[in-house]
């Protein structure tokens, strides 16, 4: 049996640590965050499913009926930016450089921060993408 220095094996925790959600943050923002590390599948979307809203079943449904067949997707054609709270440079654009931190979210939920709107589609109300609105 191979043994690992304590070194090792804190780097390879700090590496997991990376790839976890962490708690209260949004879908959104978890899968904005991963993409960085590539796009296969919903492998990030299920991965935040599976961990911190293990009752979202009919994810893996939904989002390809709102054009969200893998991660990218999702980023593209079921969450968007909500404009009003990201920062825009000199030229009045959007400055995707700076990601603004998650506004947090309940744990159990698949629905994002208020740093995206979420589309709604088939079953969700017509295509049209809409701020969240708040449970509280």
């Amino acid at each position: 049996m191979d043994q690992y220095t304590v070194s090792e094996l804190e780097d390879a925790l700090k590496v997991v640590k990376l790839l976890l959600p962490p708690r209260y943050e949004c879908l959104a923002c978890y899968v904005n965050r991963m993409l960085e590390h590539g796009c296969s599948g919903l492998k990030w979307c299920t991965t935040y499913r599976d961990l911190r809203a293990p009752r979202a079943t009919s994810l893996e449904r939904k989002f390809p009926e709102l054009g969200g067949y893998c991660d990218c997707e999702v980023m593209a054609n079921v969450f968007r930016i909500n404009d009003e709270l990201w920062t825009r440079g000199e030229d009045g654009e959007l400055d995707e450089s700076y990601v603004p931190p998650c506004h947090k979210v309940r744990l159990g939920t698949i629905r994002p921060c208020e740093l995206w709107l979420m589309r709604s589609g088939v079953q969700w109300g017509g295509g049209v993408f809409r701020p969240v609105k708040d449970a509280s």
